[in-house]
């Protein structure tokens, strides 16, 4: 519980780097023309769900909080401004409280400065009752007091760029067990063009929970770069890399990945989505039930399109006990024939337990009619089969589909579905078209 409330602050410095960004747009040249514009930001954001209170102002900086009043405004407004949230987001965050210290001109480099810190926490962790949710309560409490969550912005004098970083975490929590959460070398820096965000380049050398044997997960020097590639907020490209991966919870389960990379492109056309995620990773190294498997060159593509962009923002703002306005928003966004790929998921090399063997190969398409009507679900569950087609392509090495074949309940199922024999590989061709299923050409229902 404790973990999940910690890990939900680290979005408030991802949200506030595109939101408090506007506190500066259209900035001039002087300390004057500065104040006069960071007062009509502040009114901007009091019309579009937050509040703006203690407001104190000096000859050179400033102080002032904000609140998250209404979740609803804020989501309406934070997508209009391009960034990526959703209402059920936004709802979490309601009653929360940063201060801001604002300093205008404060060095070399920077027009504007900023310190964004919590003041306030969110009525969705002051409502809890549970015992061990006051103790975390109240040490959160401290940590605000202390200032421990805060993020440092600074824009440059042109107002054509930014850079920051969130101030370093070492916690160490000791209600029940003893946790410890540690985040290290979390910076950012990116370029503006015409008054919006146009890059941002993040960089954190740590990120950490340890909790003894129970469990411990650690990520290691990332990296990542995100573009706004045209005029929709969701004409994006961004790419990764992660250095190392580790979770540990003794003796039951371990994992380590080695050098995920990873991309994604994002456009709209005619107001329909197309994203495409590209993934890969050196090595995988999972411990399992005294098993060991490690797998090298694992590769995951994915790819969603035709997912009508209007009805799936629209979806975001809807109480979420109105079934039928979900129901025809639904409906509106998959009326357009939306489609899902998996060009390739794939591992070069797997060893079990000292034993390496060739991988498997496995490509997939998901297609949904367009006049599939939703409401028929709620009289039929399997309404949406008929309406539903895919087609899967599995290759697998002799090696691997022997070990495979091993396990009891893994015999059956290749007993009933028996493979081809392509250059040495395993084959499995599955098609299914409304509500037929055919294996290597042979129908099955």
């Amino acid at each position: 519980m404790l973990s999940r409330k910690k890990l939900g602050f680290g979005i408030i410095g991802l949200v506030l780097i595109a939101t408090l960004y506007y506190f500066a747009a259209g900035s001039t040249q002087v300390t004057e023309e500065l104040k006069k514009q960071v007062n009509n930001e502040l009114t901007t954001l009091q019309q579009n769900g937050f509040g703006v209170q203690e407001r104190n102002i000096k000859e050179t900086e400033e102080h002032f909080v904000v609140s998250f009043d209404d979740p609803s405004k804020i989501t309406s407004y934070l997508i209009s401004q391009g960034v990526q949230v959703n209402q059920k987001d936004i709802l979490v965050f309601k009653g929360l409280k940063l201060g801001i210290d604002a300093k205008y001109l404060h060095d070399g480099y920077s027009i504007l400065s900023l310190d964004i810190y919590p003041v306030g926490l969110p009525e969705s962790i002051l409502k809890s009752t549970e015992k061990e949710d006051k103790a975390a309560i109240e040490r959160l409490k401290k940590m605000i007091v202390d200032k421990t969550l805060l993020v440092h912005l600074d824009f440059n004098k042109l107002l054509t760029g930014f850079k920051g970083y969130i101030k370093d975490i070492h916690e160490i929590f000791e209600e029940e067990e003893k946790v410890t959460f540690v985040s290290q070398g979390f910076k950012f820096e990116g370029t503006i063009e015409n008054g919006k965000v146009k890059t941002v380049r993040q960089t954190l050398q740590l990120l950490s929970l340890d909790a003894g044997k129970e469990l411990t997960m650690k990520l290691s020097n990332l990296t990542s770069d995100y573009t706004f590639i045209g005029p929709s907020p969701y004409d994006t490209k961004s790419d990764y890399h992660v250095e190392k991966i580790e979770i540990q919870a003794e003796p039951i389960f371990s994992m380590l990945m080695t050098n995920l990379n990873g991309s994604a492109v994002s456009s709209v056309k005619n107001d329909l989505l197309k994203s495409t995620i590209t993934s890969k990773t050196d090595k995988l190294e999972i411990t399992e039930a005294q098993k060991k498997y490690k797998m090298n060159d694992v590769c995951f593509d994915f790819t969603i399109d035709n997912l009508d962009i209007v009805a799936f923002e629209a979806l975001q703002h809807v109480d979420v006990n109105d079934t039928k306005a979900i129901n025809a928003l639904s409906q509106k966004m998959l009326s357009k024939g939306i489609s899902i790929n998996i060009p390739n998921f794939s591992v070069k090399k797997i060893t079990q337990n000292g034993t390496t063997m060739d991988g498997f190969r496995l490509s997939s398409s998901w297609g949904l009619d367009k006049s599939f009507d939703i409401s028929t679900v709620s009289q039929n569950p399997f309404a949406v089969l008929d309406a539903l087609s895919s087609k899967t392509n599995i290759s697998v090495s002799t090696e691997l589909f022997t070990l495979i074949a091993k396990e009891p309940r893994a015999l059956m199922l290749l007993m009933l579905f028996p493979p081809l024999e392509k250059e040495g590989k395993k084959i499995y061709e599955i098609e299914f078209v409304k509500g037929k299923l055919t294996v290597n050409g042979t129908p099955m229902i």
